[in-house]
């Protein structure tokens, strides 16, 4: 099904943004569109996928239905408020493609915390703490490829009003061999 230089892309549905945690991996669906929206009352949440591809010195967005190792994916949240009131302490989670980098100077807005498992969030950069062979702790930059979710914390979301928030993640460049060795 994956071919050498390029794989289908999964698009991964959002759990409720006003719940702490993300959806456990059984509710992602794969879908071969490149948008996803979730209507969860009172937030409509919609998730675009695009590829940037430069054509002619200028950035263009393009289907990101096939990606190949080395393209740059746009990923685009919008959540939407479509009550009558004002959304409290809304939590906008982004979740990041799986085999891809994500690519820390496109994060919009800035203040985005990042998690490795959808539990524990942080501030940008992830660091860890690694316990060399002499027995002293260092501590370490987590390789952005070993990032899963981005969110932001912009508290209360008026009624009638949007919020947008994105990245953008660079596929990563091993993951045809990593599918092969695996049979996919």
């Amino acid at each position: 099904m994956f071919g050498k230089s390029s794989f289908l892309l999964m698009i991964l549905t959002l759990s409720s943004v006003v719940a702490a945690q993300p959806a456990p991996a059984s509710a992602n669906a794969t879908r071969p569109n490149s948008k996803v929206q979730t209507n969860q009352e009172p937030l409509l949440i919609s998730l675009v996928r695009q590829k940037v591809v430069a054509v002619d010195g200028k950035e263009i967005m393009q289907s990101a239905e096939v990606a190949k190792p080395g393209d740059v994916l746009d990923e685009v949240a919008t959540y939407s408020n479509k009550s009558a009131t004002s959304v409290k302490s809304l939590q906008a989670t982004l979740p990041i493609p799986p085999n891809t980098e994500l690519i820390l100077a496109s994060i919009k807005p800035n203040g985005a915390k990042a998690s490795t498992d959808g539990s524990e969030f942080s501030a940008l950069p992830l660091k860890r703490k690694i316990k060399q062979a002499n027995g002293v702790e260092i501590e370490q930059l987590v390789p952005m490829s070993e990032y899963r979710y981005l969110r932001w914390y912009p508290g209360e979301l008026a009624a009638g009003k949007s919020l947008v928030f994105s990245a953008r993640f660079k596929v990563a460049s091993d993951y045809v061999q990593n599918a092969q060795a695996s049979g996919r």
